[in-house]
């Protein structure tokens, strides 16, 4: 759940660093600002704070321009100085003051810091958990057309398993809103049994999936495809698994295409192979889908699931240091997929570095290893499931990402 709530607060904060570009004009030549008479924008507060080619950082002057301009009712600098104070992204957090900023902002009708602070509540991120008040910033939301409260409200209800009567509501509201992915959310909730328990909800993932796909729902496909590999409502079929998703990637579907190429390259365990070699055909089939950075990390994940060899690992840890962008969370849980030794070499490398680790290189996650990624864990993350279970992919994954 932790990534999914970063992304969905990131998705509703106000940070839009290309508003940045717009404010290089106003900048002297050495990147300071410059003295031109007018009062600064909201432009330049946030340039100064996240950066723009020729401006020179100064986090400090760019969020007391946003405290100035809120304070002179900037609703828009209310939104984004509340959200950095909340989340403590431009300094240190402050979520008192950051809250009564949003609720400033949410009261004149700013639509995004209704989502915004709804989001925060709903989840507990960074303020303390209050889905009641979240609610009622999602229904204002949408009473000014914007659904994706909605969305995320009858989401949490229905994975909780709190309402699942009240979930379906709020996500076929938003759906009918015009949310696509409300549709998506909906049909994968009825497979897995969210929507009412057992076949009861399982019947409900046809009409949903139809209401999906009408709107171009992409995931919808995934889904489907998901329920024949599992044997969902259906005889398990790994190949007929791989016929659906190859069918959706070839009609233009992106996301089938991502889907299909991890399953190819990872495999399942059951009744789909692992098959790294294909997944490079299908990288290169399907790259009008990807972006380049995607057919990078596939093709490094490919190339990492084909190696077998620990005399290799080098080479391809060298690889990776040139990554030709950062490497993240998802991206290391990949590469643990695609290789979980490679991925504890990677680990093992880093703590002998630091000097964490006095082991062989081995990426073998023995006795002395496991020692150090718990306590890698513990101080790099800062979490409390660090020990037995550090080897879960998602922990992997952002230790791989932490650099």
């Amino acid at each position: 759940m932790t990534s999914f709530v970063s992304r969905q607060l990131w998705r509703t904060r106000g940070l839009r660093i290309g508003v940045c570009v717009a404010a290089l004009a106003v900048f002297a030549v050495d990147g300071t600002l410059a003295q031109t008479g007018a009062a600064p924008t909201h432009a330049q507060g946030m340039a100064l704070i996240y950066g723009a080619e020729g401006v020179t950082p100064d986090v400090d002057a760019g969020m007391a321009i946003l405290r100035d301009l809120a304070a002179a009712g900037d609703v828009v600098a209310q939104r984004d100085l509340g959200e950095m104070l909340i989340g403590g992204w431009a300094g240190p957090s402050d979520p008192a003051t950051g809250r009564a900023l949003l609720e400033t902002a949410a009261a004149a009708g700013d639509v995004k810091a209704q989502l915004s602070l709804g989001t925060f509540l709903l989840y507990g991120s960074g303020l303390p958990k209050d889905m009641e008040r979240a609610r009622e910033l999602f229904e204002q939301a949408a009473d000014r057309g914007d659904p994706t409260g909605l969305r995320l409200y009858g989401e949490a209800l229905m994975w909780s398993q709190k309402d699942p009567k009240a979930a379906q509501a709020y996500l076929v509201r938003a759906g009918e809103m015009g949310q696509g992915a409300a549709w998506a959310i909906l049909a994968e909730g009825a497979m897995y049994g969210y929507l009412g328990g057992g076949k009861t909800s399982r019947m409900k993932f046809d009409d949903f999936a139809r209401r999906a796909r009408a709107m171009g729902n992409e995931r919808i496909e995934v889904l489907d495809a998901t329920r024949q590999m599992w044997g969902i409502s259906m005889r398990a079929d790994g190949p007929a698994t791989l016929a659906k998703l190859g069918a959706a990637a070839d009609a233009g579907n992106a996301e089938a295409a991502r889907y299909l190429i991890g399953l190819v390259r990872d495999g399942n365990g059951l009744n789909i192979r692992k098959e790294p070699a294909r997944a490079a055909t299908l990288v290169e089939r399907h790259a009008a889908l990807l972006s380049p950075a995607e057919q990078w990390r596939y093709g490094f994940t490919i190339a990492a699931a084909k190696t077998k060899q620990l005399r290799t690992y080098a080479g391809l840890q060298e690889q990776l240091a040139a990554a030709p962008e950062p490497v993240d969370a998802d991206f290391g849980k990949d590469l643990f997929k695609a290789n979980p030794n490679f991925a504890i070499y990677l680990l093992q490398a880093r703590m002998k570095q630091v000097g964490q680790y006095a082991g062989k290189l081995d990426g073998l996650a023995g006795e002395k290893t496991l020692r150090g990624l718990s306590r890698m864990c513990r101080a790099t993350l800062g979490r409390n499931d660090c020990g037995h279970g550090v080897l879960r992919g998602e922990l992997i994954g952002a230790l791989i990402a932490a650099q």
